[in-house]
């Protein structure tokens, strides 16, 4: 189980560091040796038993330099993720601000009163304690290294745990640059821990008996390979895994503006992203403008050189993962608009055009199965009651939104759909203060918010006998 990709567990080619646009490889960094990862999991073991977990001024004052740390290195960040990525140049930015606001975010909460206390009905007193889970383990994918490493270390370090960081093995380089940030800025060298592995290493993470915790983003099939061995020692799962996020677009709605929002969400990260659009549910009166719309729209979203300002679409990550996408879109039973190979500005790596399938079934693998590439599916609805039956028909639950203007339809719309976000009106907008995360095959647990942060705690009750009775006429 490592975090080398969403993807499923037989298209892990690639692994080490390689530029997905030029296929120029980057180097790598030496694989921790079992001796090595004991030595990270008891070191950081113990700084959670030490004032690291009491002092939340402490942990405030490092995730806030951290984070001026990053923003400071904005650029080179920047530039090290579109080369381990292919993510174009304008998303790598984002990501790294992304990051600086996760940090900045959880300063302030690391400063935060959790729990409670109260008199019960006889008259004794409880106080309910929150404490750090302790050691906890976060692997990280490659599509979003950066900023999915800081939504969940960031509410974790806050909450006083400490950590060990599995980064993918395409995105170690820049996630071992972020942590040396870190450091420099005053983060203890036990605090984080960085471990350089394959499966191998994950599953040894994972049984160390130090470990208490364990933050995955990922696919469902390896997410629930982790679940089942982080079971053996009752060990708790953030687990953020696939989906097949869902926009319902209803005849009432603004469809130039449904349309130009969408078409960014289908193509970010050339569609390697949990919470990318990857099904348009429209109703029928307005099939044929949405499709329109949505072909000219994708058509215009520049191919080519992430590096170039211009460019809105960058290679997908490996020759596999684009044929694993071309293996979907040759099945046939659709009309597939798009999805060829392309060399844009003379490059080799793994490119491939958006595509827009039409005519499909909605028990088709297509729409059952998390493809992770630029492909999305335009199927129509009648009815409200049809649109929440197929936007609800696939088994991932992570994020979906709701075009139309009457408020009341949008409410109803939003509680129907099983999802763990559902924006109204607008997609792909997510904060530090508000959590995250799936329902069905999406998912376990919330991150983000002061949920995220309390998900890395455990909740103590400790009572207070009381040896005087507490009024005068009991005595």
């Amino acid at each position: 189980m490592t975090s080398t990709d969403n993807a499923p567990a037989d298209e892990r080619e690639d692994a080490r560091p390689i530029d997905p646009a030029t296929l120029e490889p980057l180097g790598h960094l030496p694989a921790t040796s079992p001796a090595e990862l004991d030595e990270s999991a008891q070191a950081a073991a113990a700084l959670a038993r030490t004032r690291w977990a009491r002092d939340g001024r402490w942990r405030a004052d490092v995730l806030r330099a951290w984070a001026e740390a990053l923003r400071a290195h904005g650029d080179s960040l920047a530039a090290a993720l579109v080369a381990e990525t292919g993510k174009p140049v304008t998303e790598a930015r984002a990501e790294v601000a992304g990051a600086v606001e996760a940090l900045t975010y959880n300063a302030g909460l690391a400063r935060h009163l959790g729990g409670a206390a109260g008199t019960l009905p006889d008259g004794s007193v409880a106080h309910l304690i929150r404490e750090p889970v302790g050691l906890t383990a976060f692997i990280v994918p490659w599509n979003w290294p950066v900023l999915l490493l800081f939504r969940d270390l960031a509410p974790a370090l806050a909450a006083g745990v400490t950590a060990l960081v599995k980064p993918a093995l395409q995105t170690s380089l820049v996630t071992e640059r972020v942590i040396a940030l870190g450091r420099d800025a005053g983060l203890p060298a036990d605090a984080v821990r960085l471990v350089i592995g394959d499966v191998a290493a994950g599953r040894a993470i994972i049984a160390h008996p130090a470990l208490r915790a364990v933050a995955f983003t990922g696919s469902t099939a390896v997410g629930t390979e982790i679940m089942r061995d982080a079971a053996r020692g009752m060990k708790r799962t953030l687990l953020e895994l696939g989906g097949k996020g869902a926009a319902v677009v209803f005849a009432d709605t603004d469809v130039p503006r449904a349309v130009e929002t969408l078409v960014p969400s289908i193509i970010i990260t050339a569609g390697q992203m949990c919470m990318a659009c990857t099904r348009i549910l429209v109703q029928r009166p307005l099939f044929e403008e949405v499709r329109e719309r949505l072909l000219e729209g994708l058509g215009e979203m520049r191919i080519g050189d992430p590096r170039d300002e211009r460019t809105r679409v960058g290679p997908l990550i490996s020759a596999g993962q684009r044929a694993r996408v071309e293996r979907y879109l040759s099945r046939g039973g659709a009309t597939v608009l798009g999805g060829e190979r392309v060399q844009p500005d003379g490059l080799p790596g793994h490119f491939l055009t958006p595509a827009v399938v039409t005519d499909v079934d909605v028990q088709s693998p297509i729409v059952q199965e998390d493809i992770f590439g630029p492909v999305v599916t335009l199927e129509t609805f009648d009815t409200e009651q049809d649109a929440i039956k197929l936007a609800n028909a696939t088994p991932y639950g992570l994020a979906s939104s709701v075009w139309t203007s009457d408020i009341d339809r949008a409410w109803r719309m939003s509680r129907a759909i099983e999802a763990g976000t559902v924006w109204v009106n607008g997609y792909n907008r997510s904060y530090p203060e508000m959590p995250s995360g799936g329902y069905k095959l999406s998912g376990l647990g919330r991150t983000r918010g002061v949920a995220g942060l309390e998900l890395f705690t455990e909740l103590k009750h400790v009572h207070f006998s009381l040896t005087e009775p507490p009024f005068e006429e009991d005595r």
